[in-house]
Parts: C-alpha cells; sequence; structure tokens
C-alpha cells in the first residue's frame, strides 16, 4: 500500500509541476486515475473485511 501512496504524491506532484509535456500529462493523468482506483477498491476491500470480521470475546 506504501507503494501506490508513494507513486501517487509522485505522479501529484509531476503534474503541478508542469514539467510534462502534453502526452506525459496525460499518461501521468491516467496513471494516477489508476493507482487512485486501486487504492479506493483496497480501503473498500478492507473495510468489507474488518465488518465482517466479528468481535473477539
Amino acid at each position: 500500500m506504501l507503494t501506490i501512496d508513494r507513486q501517487i504524491q509522485e505522479l501529484r506532484v509531476e503534474l503541478a509541476a508542469c514539467f510534462l509535456t502534453r502526452r506525459e500529462r496525460v499518461q501521468a493523468r491516467r496513471e494516477l486515475d489508476t493507482l487512485l482506483a486501486r487504492q479506493a477498491d483496497r480501503e473498500d476491500a478492507f473495510k468489507t473485511l474488518v465488518a465482517d470480521d466479528p468481535a473477539p470475546d
């Protein structure tokens, strides 16, 4: 999960810095959107797992 977070941060910096060509910016935005979706899926899966896990006695 740390890797996804780090990649998201790096892509956000690249997009904000404007050191990219138009093509590179589109590619970085796609990668960022993909990583954000993966992160959201993992968070949802974790929440489901925690909600389904019975509390210890």
